[in-house]
């Protein structure tokens, strides 16, 4: 009986039941694995698990895709360059420097010739108070500068002539002065086109001289 009694003791101190008699469910161990909980910074900061090293390359990669982007289209807006007419027309323009059937815009040489033209006297017989004139470089677009100046005012700073025509308002009686202001290489070609006449005028000046278009209506 005293056994029976000291052993009630020790199940009472230890809270679990003892001996062989004992009916107490014991839970087996558990050995289940368990996925960790996403702390909550990981959403506040998504690349918390990413390398130092992971994310340079991924910088890098970005900053390579934005200047190779940009580069496209700094080229496509600079650029502007046509291929050269090569028509029997363009041919006999190239050797008179006028043409009456050429658009606005041609492209007469693949490279500048240092080719130095002069002053003209243009007669018309247009009514119109005003007309569109258009300039471009009929050769190589290498960064020669021009400017405009009508009756003695400029009409602008001087720019960078391209095989693309820049157009101006010019009237149809007066003085029409192209100034060559820079000098790109192989001297400054330029053609203009006078839309009263229909005519282009395939000319060239050296830096810092001009060539004077006189307009007289008939």
């Amino acid at each position: 009986m005293n056994e029976i009694r000291e052993e009630e003791k020790k199940q009472q101190a230890n809270g679990v039941p003892q001996g062989a008699n004992s009916n107490q469910f014991k839970p087996l161990d558990d050995t289940r694995e368990y996925i960790p909980e996403i702390g909550q910074e990981t959403y506040d900061n998504p690349t918390a698990g990413i390398s130092p090293f992971t994310k340079r390359i991924k910088k890098g990669a970005w900053i390579l895709l934005g200047v190779a982007i940009a580069g496209i289209i700094a080229y496509g807006t600079m650029s502007t360059s046509k291929s050269v007419d090569t028509s029997d027309d363009a041919a006999v323009a190239l050797e008179s420097h006028m043409s009456t059937s050429l658009a606005a815009g041609t492209k007469l040489m693949s490279s500048d010739d240092n080719y130095v033209g002069g002053d003209l006297t243009i007669t018309h017989n247009s009514n119109a108070d005003e007309t569109t004139l258009y300039v471009w470089d009929y050769a190589a677009e290498d960064g020669d500068y021009v400017e405009v100046i009508v009756n003695g005012t400029s009409l602008g700073e001087p720019f960078m002539i391209k095989n693309k025509p820049v157009t101006f308002t010019v009237p149809t009686v007066g003085e029409v002065q192209v100034v060559g202001t820079r000098d790109g290489g192989g001297g400054i070609t330029y053609a203009v086109y006078y839309d009263m006449n229909h005519t282009t005028y395939f000319n060239g000046v050296d830096q810092g001289g001009n060539n004077t278009y006189t307009l007289v209506r008939e």
